[in-house]
């Protein structure tokens, strides 16, 4: 077997310092640990901790990207912070013995990684993983945290969305149609937020249950695999990550790609270029989306909610530099933001 070495190879391809595998005998709970990066000075590496997939090699490259996302968010936010990413492989039920597990696997890095519930856990879970760890944020507010970091990623979103409006499309947030996949914790808070605005909304979802709840609310809901053909101003990917390839870009008919999911380019720099070829311009995510990582470290320094929607105001800063770069340098969105922010 030429397992370890095959490991160092990926390791050395992606860039990243460390990959953890990890497995509790007793619940069978297995888990990915992805370290894409270190801080410079005395600190952790941070990213969310997901429950998805069932094979093992998807979960590792869900990580190995995710890390990478996280390692770009702190350069945006500014922050001696690393990037790392978990995965716990979601072939087991959520019981509170195996919940717990995931707490110890945490606990087991010391402080290295300081982790966010992410897809697939909810606020109860973490609140079972907590007993077992102290290195968890997005806990709920009567666990004296600061809540879903989903809310303050659309807040963020919102204040890159009027950035984009008025520098790109020469017209106001409210005057723009947007088109959403994924309604759940980010799109579904991103999908109110627009209405509030005034802005026309299409959105779906895999869960009929939220589709009911956003038509309630203004949202024009459409089949999920009708979302990709929306012509809208902006498409807004919120759930999953590698939805965008040469198929599905292929039926986009918006002007602009912003979404709150990471890694929506299953190729990221060759996805561009596809969007770029169609006319349609495509908005870094880890520029974007930014807000929830900027939450949970608020939470962590103990800050409030209210400072944390605050600050999401620097996601319009951030936005303005990569529009200004990439014009001044005549380079694209991506290439504008991977080299004002440090990026692999």
């Amino acid at each position: 077997m030429k397992i370890a070495k095959q490991i160092f190879e990926i390791m050395n391809e992606s860039g990243c310092r460390q990959i953890t595998f990890h497995l509790n005998p007793k619940t069978r709970m297995k888990a990915i640990l992805v370290v894409d990066s270190l801080p410079s000075e005395k600190g952790s590496a941070s990213g969310g901790t997901r429950f998805a997939h069932t094979d093992p090699d998807i979960a590792l490259n869900d990580a190995l990207k995710l890390a990478r996302a996280m390692t770009r968010k702190s350069k945006v936010l500014n922050v001696n912070e690393g990037g790392a990413k978990a995965v716990i492989i979601a072939d087991k039920p959520k019981t509170k013995e195996m919940l717990e597990s995931v707490g110890e696997f945490i606990e087991t890095q010391r402080g290295l990684f300081k982790t966010a519930i992410d897809m697939g856990f909810n606020l109860k879970d973490a609140e079972v993983i907590s007993t077992k760890t102290e290195f968890i944020d997005s806990l709920s507010h009567l666990q004296k945290g600061l809540g879903s970091t989903g809310e303050n990623t659309a807040e963020g979103m919102i204040h890159g969305f009027e950035v984009i409006c008025k520098k790109m499309l020469h017209k106001e947030l409210k005057d723009c149609s947007i088109s959403i996949q994924g309604l759940g914790a980010v799109g579904g808070s991103l999908a109110k937020k627009l209405i509030e605005k005034g802005c026309k909304v299409i959105g779906t979802d895999t869960n009929k249950e939220l589709c009911i709840k956003f038509e309630k609310k203004g949202v024009n809901i459409v089949q999920p695999q009708e979302i990709f053909h929306q012509k809208v101003d902006i498409f807004s990917p919120c759930a999953f990550g590698g939805i965008l390839d040469d198929e599905t870009i292929s039926l986009l008919r918006c002007k602009i790609v912003a979404g709150g999911a990471n890694n929506p380019l299953i190729i990221e720099k060759k996805g561009e270029r596809k969007l770029l070829e169609k006319g349609i311009l495509f908005i870094p995510e880890f520029v974007l989306n930014a807000g929830g990582f900027l939450q949970a470290l608020v939470e962590r320094s103990g800050g409030t909610i209210e400072q944390a929607r605050e600050k999401s105001k620097i996601i319009a800063d951030r936005i303005n530099e990569v529009i200004d770069f990439s014009e001044k340098n005549k380079v694209s969105l991506l290439e504008s933001s991977i080299r004002l922010f440090g990026g692999k």
